[in-house]
Protein backbone atom coordinates (compact mmCIF):
# COMPACT_ATOMS: atom_id res chain seq x y z
CA UNK A 1 0.00 0.00 0.00
CA UNK A 2 1.36 3.44 -0.91
CA UNK A 3 2.16 5.95 1.80
CA UNK A 4 -0.97 7.91 2.68
CA UNK A 5 -1.15 11.53 1.60
CA UNK A 6 -4.42 12.45 3.34
CA UNK A 7 -5.46 10.99 6.68
CA UNK A 8 -8.87 11.67 8.19
CA UNK A 9 -9.11 11.51 11.99
CA UNK A 10 -12.45 11.06 13.75
CA UNK A 11 -12.56 11.09 17.55
CA UNK A 12 -15.75 9.69 19.04
CA UNK A 13 -17.30 9.30 22.45
CA UNK A 14 -20.77 7.73 22.43
CA UNK A 15 -21.68 8.76 18.89
CA UNK A 16 -23.33 5.54 17.69
CA UNK A 17 -26.25 7.43 16.14
CA UNK A 18 -24.16 9.42 13.66
CA UNK A 19 -20.68 7.95 13.21
CA UNK A 20 -21.25 5.20 10.63
CA UNK A 21 -22.28 7.37 7.63
CA UNK A 22 -19.42 9.79 8.41
CA UNK A 23 -16.80 7.04 8.30
CA UNK A 24 -18.42 5.52 5.21
CA UNK A 25 -18.18 8.87 3.41
CA UNK A 26 -14.51 9.20 4.36
CA UNK A 27 -13.35 5.72 3.32
CA UNK A 28 -15.21 5.96 0.01
CA UNK A 29 -13.69 9.32 -0.90
CA UNK A 30 -10.85 9.05 -3.46
CA UNK A 31 -8.79 11.83 -1.82
CA UNK A 32 -8.81 10.17 1.61
CA UNK A 33 -6.09 7.51 1.91
CA UNK A 34 -6.94 6.39 5.42
CA UNK A 35 -9.54 7.05 8.09
CA UNK A 36 -8.42 6.79 11.71
CA UNK A 37 -11.24 6.37 14.21
CA UNK A 38 -10.41 6.90 17.88
CA UNK A 39 -13.11 5.48 20.13
CA UNK A 40 -12.51 7.43 23.31
CA UNK A 41 -13.94 4.95 25.80
CA UNK A 42 -17.49 4.86 24.42
CA UNK A 43 -20.07 2.94 26.46
CA UNK A 44 -22.67 2.73 23.68
CA UNK A 45 -22.44 0.94 20.32
CA UNK A 46 -20.09 3.42 18.65
CA UNK A 47 -17.40 0.81 18.05
CA UNK A 48 -19.97 -1.72 16.78
CA UNK A 49 -21.18 0.77 14.16
CA UNK A 50 -17.60 1.41 12.99
CA UNK A 51 -16.79 -2.32 12.87
CA UNK A 52 -19.70 -2.84 10.49
CA UNK A 53 -17.61 -1.06 7.85
CA UNK A 54 -14.90 -3.08 6.15
CA UNK A 55 -12.08 -1.24 4.41
CA UNK A 56 -8.31 -1.35 4.10
CA UNK A 57 -8.42 2.38 4.68
CA UNK A 58 -9.92 2.03 8.16
CA UNK A 59 -7.73 2.20 11.27
CA UNK A 60 -9.42 1.84 14.68
CA UNK A 61 -7.89 2.98 17.97
CA UNK A 62 -9.73 2.02 21.15
CA UNK A 63 -9.30 3.81 24.48
CA UNK A 64 -10.27 1.58 27.44
CA UNK A 65 -11.71 4.65 29.16
CA UNK A 66 -12.63 8.21 28.21
CA UNK A 67 -9.44 10.26 28.10
CA UNK A 68 -10.75 13.49 26.56
CA UNK A 69 -10.62 15.05 23.12
CA UNK A 70 -7.01 16.16 23.34
CA UNK A 71 -5.73 12.65 24.08
CA UNK A 72 -7.95 11.21 21.35
CA UNK A 73 -6.62 13.67 18.75
CA UNK A 74 -3.03 12.89 19.73
CA UNK A 75 -3.55 9.15 19.34
CA UNK A 76 -5.29 9.77 16.02
CA UNK A 77 -2.33 11.78 14.73
CA UNK A 78 0.21 9.22 15.98
CA UNK A 79 -1.74 6.39 14.33
CA UNK A 80 -2.00 8.20 11.00
CA UNK A 81 0.57 8.55 8.26
CA UNK A 82 -0.77 11.29 6.02
CA UNK A 83 1.05 14.55 5.41
CA UNK A 84 -2.31 16.31 5.24
CA UNK A 85 -4.70 15.75 8.14
CA UNK A 86 -8.46 16.11 8.17
CA UNK A 87 -10.16 16.41 11.56
CA UNK A 88 -13.82 15.50 11.35
CA UNK A 89 -16.30 15.42 14.25
CA UNK A 90 -18.31 12.25 14.87
CA UNK A 91 -21.67 13.92 15.52
CA UNK A 92 -22.39 15.39 12.08
CA UNK A 93 -25.57 15.23 10.02
CA UNK A 94 -25.55 15.59 6.22
CA UNK A 95 -21.79 15.05 5.91
CA UNK A 96 -21.12 14.93 2.16
CA UNK A 97 -18.09 14.01 -0.01
CA UNK A 98 -18.04 17.58 -1.33
CA UNK A 99 -17.38 18.85 2.19
CA UNK A 100 -14.09 16.94 2.06
CA UNK A 101 -13.21 18.51 -1.29
CA UNK A 102 -13.96 21.98 0.04
CA UNK A 103 -11.73 21.50 3.08
CA UNK A 104 -8.81 20.13 1.06
CA UNK A 105 -8.91 22.45 -1.94
CA UNK A 106 -7.02 25.48 -0.47
CA UNK A 107 -4.17 23.21 0.69
CA UNK A 108 -3.65 22.12 -2.92
CA UNK A 109 -2.65 25.73 -3.61
CA UNK A 110 -0.69 26.41 -0.41
CA UNK A 111 0.01 23.68 2.15
CA UNK A 112 0.68 26.26 4.86
CA UNK A 113 -3.04 27.14 4.92
CA UNK A 114 -5.33 25.68 7.56
CA UNK A 115 -8.97 25.40 6.59
CA UNK A 116 -11.80 25.46 9.12
CA UNK A 117 -15.25 24.37 8.05
CA UNK A 118 -18.19 26.65 8.78
CA UNK A 119 -21.29 24.60 9.45
CA UNK A 120 -24.90 25.58 9.07
CA UNK A 121 -25.75 27.86 12.01
CA UNK A 122 -28.83 26.85 13.93
CA UNK A 123 -29.72 28.80 17.06
CA UNK A 124 -30.04 32.58 17.32
CA UNK A 125 -27.28 32.50 19.95
CA UNK A 126 -24.89 30.84 17.47
CA UNK A 127 -25.84 33.32 14.76
CA UNK A 128 -25.00 36.29 16.99
CA UNK A 129 -21.55 34.87 17.75
CA UNK A 130 -20.88 33.27 14.37
CA UNK A 131 -17.49 34.94 13.86
CA UNK A 132 -16.16 33.78 17.22
CA UNK A 133 -17.62 30.26 17.12
CA UNK A 134 -16.38 29.48 13.63
CA UNK A 135 -12.78 29.51 14.89
CA UNK A 136 -13.56 26.37 16.90
CA UNK A 137 -15.05 24.36 14.06
CA UNK A 138 -14.28 20.66 14.36
CA UNK A 139 -13.96 20.13 10.62
CA UNK A 140 -10.55 21.31 9.49
CA UNK A 141 -7.57 20.41 7.30
CA UNK A 142 -3.90 21.28 7.75
CA UNK A 143 -0.39 19.99 7.16
CA UNK A 144 0.82 17.38 9.62
CA UNK A 145 3.99 19.37 10.33
CA UNK A 146 2.01 22.07 12.10
CA UNK A 147 0.45 19.81 14.73
CA UNK A 148 3.20 17.30 15.55
CA UNK A 149 5.23 19.80 17.67
CA UNK A 150 2.07 20.54 19.66
CA UNK A 151 1.09 16.99 20.60
CA UNK A 152 2.47 17.06 24.14
CA UNK A 153 0.40 20.17 24.98
CA UNK A 154 -2.65 18.93 23.14
CA UNK A 155 -2.76 15.58 24.95
CA UNK A 156 -3.90 17.06 28.27
CA UNK A 157 -5.86 20.00 26.82
CA UNK A 158 -9.28 18.33 26.59
CA UNK A 159 -11.50 20.59 24.48
CA UNK A 160 -8.68 23.10 24.12
CA UNK A 161 -7.33 21.38 20.98
CA UNK A 162 -8.71 23.92 18.50
CA UNK A 163 -7.49 26.86 20.59
CA UNK A 164 -3.92 25.50 20.63
CA UNK A 165 -3.89 24.82 16.90
CA UNK A 166 -5.46 28.20 16.06
CA UNK A 167 -3.01 30.19 18.16
CA UNK A 168 -0.03 28.30 16.82
CA UNK A 169 -1.06 28.95 13.23
CA UNK A 170 -1.51 32.65 13.90
CA UNK A 171 1.82 32.81 15.71
CA UNK A 172 3.58 31.33 12.69
CA UNK A 173 1.95 33.90 10.41
CA UNK A 174 0.05 31.26 8.42
CA UNK A 175 -3.35 31.81 6.84
CA UNK A 176 -6.58 30.37 8.16
CA UNK A 177 -9.30 29.98 5.52
CA UNK A 178 -12.90 29.56 6.62
CA UNK A 179 -14.80 27.25 4.26
CA UNK A 180 -18.63 27.18 4.22
CA UNK A 181 -19.92 23.60 4.35
CA UNK A 182 -23.51 23.80 3.05
CA UNK A 183 -26.21 21.88 4.94
CA UNK A 184 -23.74 20.41 7.41
CA UNK A 185 -25.06 20.42 10.96
CA UNK A 186 -23.98 18.75 14.15
CA UNK A 187 -25.95 17.39 17.05
CA UNK A 188 -25.61 19.75 19.97
CA UNK A 189 -24.85 18.56 23.48
CA UNK A 190 -28.33 19.50 24.61
CA UNK A 191 -29.73 17.10 22.00
CA UNK A 192 -27.48 14.28 23.14
CA UNK A 193 -27.53 14.57 26.92
CA UNK A 194 -29.90 15.29 29.83
CA UNK A 195 -29.91 18.98 30.75
CA UNK A 196 -27.74 18.51 33.86
CA UNK A 197 -25.09 16.66 31.84
CA UNK A 198 -25.29 19.28 29.10
CA UNK A 199 -24.60 22.09 31.59
CA UNK A 200 -21.64 20.25 33.15
CA UNK A 201 -20.13 19.42 29.75
CA UNK A 202 -20.67 22.96 28.51
CA UNK A 203 -18.89 24.46 31.52
CA UNK A 204 -16.03 21.96 31.26
CA UNK A 205 -15.56 22.56 27.53
CA UNK A 206 -15.44 26.33 27.88
CA UNK A 207 -13.09 26.18 30.85
CA UNK A 208 -10.63 24.05 28.88
CA UNK A 209 -10.81 26.38 25.87
CA UNK A 210 -10.30 29.52 27.96
CA UNK A 211 -7.33 27.94 29.77
CA UNK A 212 -5.48 27.66 26.47
CA UNK A 213 -5.95 31.32 25.63
CA UNK A 214 -4.32 32.34 28.89
CA UNK A 215 -1.60 29.71 28.83
CA UNK A 216 1.73 31.51 28.25
CA UNK A 217 2.85 28.62 25.98
CA UNK A 218 0.17 29.64 23.49
CA UNK A 219 1.55 32.79 21.91
CA UNK A 220 -0.14 35.26 19.58
CA UNK A 221 -3.18 35.72 21.81
CA UNK A 222 -3.22 39.45 21.06
CA UNK A 223 -2.92 38.84 17.31
CA UNK A 224 -5.72 36.30 17.37
CA UNK A 225 -8.17 38.60 19.12
CA UNK A 226 -7.21 41.44 16.79
CA UNK A 227 -8.33 39.22 13.93
CA UNK A 228 -11.61 38.45 15.70
CA UNK A 229 -12.29 42.15 16.41
CA UNK A 230 -11.51 43.04 12.81
CA UNK A 231 -13.95 40.42 11.53
CA UNK A 232 -16.65 41.57 13.94
CA UNK A 233 -16.30 45.07 12.54
CA UNK A 234 -16.77 44.00 8.93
Amino acid sequence: MKSPLVSAIVCAYNESKTIKPIIKTLIEHPRVDEAVVVDDGSTDKTLDRVNELKSDKLIIVKHPKNMGKGAAVVDGVISSGGQTLLLIDADLINFHPSHIDLLLAPLSIDDSIMTIGVRKIGSVFEQNFRTLFRSFGGERAFSRKYIVPLLTRIKSSGYGVEAIVNLNHVHKGKNIVYVPLPRLVHRTKVEKHPIYRYILDYLKENREVIQQYFDPKNKALESFFKQIIKKLGE
